[in-house]
């Protein structure tokens, strides 16, 4: 069998063009200049016969298609050679090297602190970098590569992603301090037909609030979308609507420190727990450390 004759250093200079978007921009990372990083590129397309990455003075540098799955595999196999490298150390009861966590924006302020926090302070040799986005957005970075595990919700998960699920709670009504319904032990949602509701619009959370109304038999009319959790809770806050939430924060106050109350639902509706996902196949050592950090973390 005849392999590629492709080097550790030539993939990291590859995911540095395709995360900085230039050569000029990863020669700057990789503290190497760009002739060495043009020089690399150019072997490695050489070695696979593939067309990696696509160089114009206006638009810089752009990863093609088969760039882009070679990329992925790049990924991995760098991520491999850093415990490679910690184990040749003889560290081997120790674990090191970049990990980059994705989180789906809602739940961000829910996990990734205290997560960052609480992990590199176990693992002092493991420096954790984040990215967030859209369940899709992120769903995709994990199957890319350009982050090794995630907080997701397990919903409309994109192929190739293995999940561990954290933790599972019902979504609860998010009203404002005057409302007629605030001090109920538990509402219907039909209860609430006629009052405004806010939705927090964030892919694929309309999908997901729409199957709550219809296990409620209940209809979901929306008059105000927020791309973001605090502005429904402000929204709500301010007697604008009512909305609903799956996530809870500690203080029920919006930031303008004015009350938000949360009520339990009555009705039998879905759930969507959160999970742990990462590509297909095997954890890298500092990731599989990650998982079982936060299932201690946050598990109920």
């Amino acid at each position: 069998m005849n392999l590629p004759n492709v080097t550790v250093r030539q993939l990291e200079y590859l995911i540095a063009v395709a995360e900085t978007g230039s050569v000029t921009g990863a020669a700057a990372r990789c503290h190497v200049t760009q002739g060495a990083i043009s020089l690399a590129l150019s072997e490695l397309e050489r070695a696979l016969d593939l067309r990696l990455v696509v160089r114009s003075p206006r638009r810089g540098a752009t990863v093609t298609a088969a760039g882009a799955r070679v990329l992925a595999d790049a990924r991995r196999v760098v991520g491999a050679m850093g415990d490679l490298g910690v184990e040749a150390r003889g560290l081997s009861q120790k674990i090191g090297g970049v990990l980059t966590v994705g989180c789906y924006t809602p739940i961000a302020p829910f996990h990734l602190p205290a997560a960052i926090a609480t992990f590199e302070r176990a693992h002092p040799e493991v420096s954790v970098r984040f990215v967030e986005g859209s369940l899709p957005e992120i769903g995709e970075d994990v199957v890319s590569g350009r982050c090794e595990i995630a907080f997701l919700y397990d919903q409309d998960l994109v192929p190739g992603i293995t999940t561990r699920t954290l933790y599972d709670q019902p979504p609860k009504v998010l009203l404002p301090a005057d409302h007629r319904l605030r001090r109920r032990r538990a509402v219907a949602l039909r209860e609430l037909a006629g009052d405004p509701f806010v939705l927090l619009d964030v892919p694929p959370s309309e999908r997901y609030f729409r199957s709550v109304f219809a296990a409620a038999g209940a209809e979901m009319v929306v008059t105000h979308r927020a791309r973001s959790f605090e502005l429904a809770r402000s929204l709500v806050a301010r007697g604008i609507g009512y909305s609903i939430t799956v996530q809870q924060p500690a203080l029920g106050r919006s930031y303008e420190g004015l009350e938000v109350v949360a009520v339990p639902l009555r009705d039998e509706v879905p759930t969507t727990p959160v999970v742990l996902g990462w590509a297909n196949g095997p954890l890298t050592r500092r990731a599989q450390a990650f998982a079982d950090h936060c299932a201690a973390l946050f598990a109920q």
